[in-house]
């Protein structure tokens, strides 16, 4: 399945509304062939552009979307603008009720274990028809990846929603992706912390504004050294555009 994209430094990010983007989706599922979703914000395609490991991941999955004002700006000041964010979060959410009405069976790969079950309780309480396949927390070593991807693909789940932050989940669905058997691998960095009441979203003015970075960096200061990426994300877009004229 193809869709439209537009290049920000060298991945190919949809160009796709939500709505648009659980269609695909949902004809993913359909399908039945596995691809892995990577939800890019400004911070994963810098580092992308600057390791090729990280950006060849971005170019292999099914789809790439635009993870924060910071891709839409930099989609519109190339001259290929993108009409709205598509981020984990928000993906995450809106895909829940879908997967509940489908009875798509899906797996919860992250997060404490404590924010896990809360997490998942109140997903229970909101959506009691959603098939949940399997549950694990994040905290697994790299020996013990291969058996825990033969242990989603026993769950016989068909979505797979991890949260490890990146790369690290995205490095994990990329390898096992076939051997887990999911149909849709989605990377949803924070979403769980979010969903179980422990990480509350940027107030509505802050997101209008394109400033959820900075509602974030308040509430969690250790956050600093991530928003150095935002000027080298900038300079390396603007760079792309000039070369881009040469």
């Amino acid at each position: 399945m193809e869709t439209r994209t537009v290049n920000i430094l060298g991945a190919p990010v949809a160009k796709l509304t939500m709505e648009e983007t659980l269609g695909f989706l949902e004809a993913m599922l359909e399908k039945g062939k596995p691809g892995q979703i990577v939800t890019a914000n400004a911070e994963i395609l810098y580092k992308a552009s600057r390791n090729p490991a990280y950006l060849s991941i971005l170019r292999n999955a099914a789809l790439v979307t635009a993870d924060g004002s910071g891709a839409l700006w930099a989609s519109k000041y190339l001259g290929d603008p993108i009409a709205e964010r598509v981020t984990g979060v928000d993906l995450f959410q809106a895909l829940l009720p879908l997967a509940a009405e489908k009875k798509w069976s899906v797996y919860f790969l992250g997060a404490e274990q404590a924010v896990l079950d809360l997490m998942i309780h109140k997903i229970r309480g909101q959506y009691p028809e959603l098939p949940i396949a399997g549950q694990r927390n994040g905290y697994f070593s790299r020996d013990e990846q291969q058996a825990l991807a033969g242990e989603i693909h026993d769950s016989r789940a068909r979505i797979l929603f991890a949260a490890m932050g990146f790369p690290r989940q995205e490095e994990f669905i990329a390898r096992y992706l076939e051997p887990m058997g999911v149909c849709v691998a989605i990377g949803v960095g924070g979403s769980f912390d979010v969903l179980a009441g422990k990480a509350p979203r940027a107030p509505d003015w802050f997101a209008r504004h394109g400033l959820e970075w900075l509602y974030r960096l308040f509430k969690e200061p250790r956050r600093l050294k991530r928003t150095t990426a935002l000027p080298k994300f900038i300079f390396a877009v603007r760079r792309q555009l000039k070369n881009k004229g040469i």
